[in-house]
């Protein structure tokens, strides 16, 4: 299995660009993550390929 770190340091000398990075540290993206009804997706999927290979037979 690979793993990747990052590991490098760099250093910020602009005044702005230090502002900006202790306001968006301050006030973090809140992320709404949307309900997802797997078992009806799973019923659709599984009629999507029925469709699919009831079609490449008769062909």
């Amino acid at each position: 299995m690979a793993t990747a770190s990052f590991d490098k340091t760099f250093v910020v000398n602009d005044k702005q660009s230090i502002d900006r990075i202790h306001r968006d540290l301050a006030t973090p993206r809140h992320i709404k993550v949307q309900k997802r009804d797997y078992k009806a997706e799973n019923k659709r999927g599984i009629q999507l390929l029925k469709q699919r290979l009831s079609n490449s037979e008769a062909c």
